[in-house]
């Protein structure tokens, strides 16, 4: 079947999608307080240096083929890519059982979390679910069925939830915490089974696998490498503190991190629909200016997230005693350090689209690398020195909002940039 180019779902689908991944993130942060009475930092620790792990094969795993997936006009092309992301979903996930049996041990005791040895079958089962529900969701997002999709995304929570807590509960521990991820997740399935599903598509011949792979090449050759940078940048740094300081400190850390970024990205991820909208009919239009809405979109979010990112400094250590427990008040201690550096991030962010909109993806490249070693080289050094975790967690804030702050001054250039070319074009 060929596109036609109907325009169904338009902002209706966008906001169905945005409320059910709004309602299922939400979901897992109220459950934080409960599931911290139930798991002890170590355990939280684990789940951290899992998820990172899972997180970094989860994108290799698709070699980017998924984000080819809504491109072709012909469905038989379009599912040729699928089957051929999903074919490099079950390799990466066959290699990663190899990799345990070969060296799991070796890797959980260099990540400072000798527990992950035991559960790496659940390593290589969980990168199998990401990377399929990954291709799944794109199979979804080509039939615009924006309903399901956002019905997944609040199913999602309330599977990953309900594991982990009843699991919990009934003292299967630390293993819920790490089912979790992948229940959730297990409720992407419908790109595959639906009605319109993958599934119920012509199966590709091996040839027409090979030959649309050549022709979406650039996919995995170098999406997928700036895609792994990118996520190295937010989970190396994490998997360096539990390596030196071990999986407790990693777990406050972690909680940390999860409790103050969870809300961050749901308001963030509305904010970048917005913007990337307005930036880009103000990049089409002749006799506009970019600049200053980059600008003013910074300004109006830092705005809006400078009273939280207040409210932790102060009292930051107290807040998390009272909603998570005493033992977590470390935690708290370093969200006191860490609300400037996600405040950055929550005004910043948004904008990073402007790079793409002006075709400078060389420029997020560069900030892409350059956030790996400003996040993950600070933590390093202070475990070579011997210094303590609060510095650690000082040095990671400290680059975290100077990597941010790069990101804006690129942005912000860029689109002055465009702008001086505008008027040239328009004299």
């Amino acid at each position: 079947m060929v596109r036609t180019g109907q325009t169904r779902g338009g902002l209706g689908g966008v906001t169905r999608i945005l409320a059910g991944s709004a309602a299922g993130q939400g979901l897992v942060i109220l459950a934080y307080p409960l599931l911290s009475r139930i798991y002890d930092p170590a355990d939280f620790g684990l789940l951290i240096v899992f998820s990172a792990v899972v997180s970094m094969a989860g994108v290799l795993s698709t070699a980017s083929l998924e984000a080819a997936v809504p491109l072709p006009v012909d469905d038989r092309d379009a599912a040729a890519v699928a089957w051929a992301a999903v074919a490099s979903v079950v390799l990466t996930a066959a290699l990663t059982a190899v990799v345990g049996v070969l060296a799991g041990p070796w890797i959980a005791d260099l990540l400072g979390v000798p527990a992950l040895a035991g559960f790496w079958w659940l390593v290589a089962l969980t990168v199998l679910v990401l990377g399929s529900y990954l291709v799944f969701s794109e199979w979804m997002v080509r039939e615009r069925s924006y309903g399901a999709l956002g019905r997944r995304n609040l199913l999602q929570g309330v599977g990953q939830v309900c594991t982990q807590l009843g699991l919990g509960a009934a003292g299967v521990r630390p293993v819920g915490l790490l089912l979790g991820l992948g229940a959730g997740r297990l409720l992407g399935i419908g790109g595959l089974v639906s009605r319109a599903g993958l599934l119920h598509q012509p199966r590709p011949s091996l040839a027409a696998m090979k030959s649309i792979v050549g022709r979406y090449r650039r996919f995995p050759l170098v999406a997928s490498w700036s895609k792994l940078l990118n996520t190295a940048g937010l989970e190396a740094p994490l998997l360096i503190i539990s390596a030196v300081y071990g999986d407790a400190r990693a777990g406050l850390l972690g909680l940390t991190i999860r409790v103050i970024g969870g809300p961050a990205a749901i308001i963030g991820q509305a904010v970048y629909q917005v913007f990337n909208g307005e930036a880009s009919a103000r990049v089409r239009a002749p006799g506009t200016v970019l600049a200053p809405f980059v600008r003013g979109s910074v300004l109006r979010l830092l705005a809006i997230g400078v009273v939280p990112a207040t409210v932790l400094v102060a009292f930051g250590p107290g807040l998390f005693a009272v909603v998570f427990g005493a033992q977590w008040r470390e935690a708290g201690q370093f969200a006191q350090v860490l609300a400037v550096a996600y405040l950055a991030q929550f005004a910043i962010a948004p904008v990073s689209q402007t790079l793409f909109l002006l075709e400078r993806q060389g420029l997020q490249l560069v900030w892409d690398s350059s956030r790996l070693v400003l996040t993950a080289g600070g933590p390093v050094v202070c475990g070579l020195v011997g210094a303590s975790i609060s510095t650690a967690v000082l040095v990671l804030a400290i680059g975290h909002v100077a990597c941010y702050g790069l990101l804006y001054v690129l942005c912000i250039r860029a689109a002055q940039t465009s702008d001086r070319a505008g008027d040239k074009r328009d004299r």
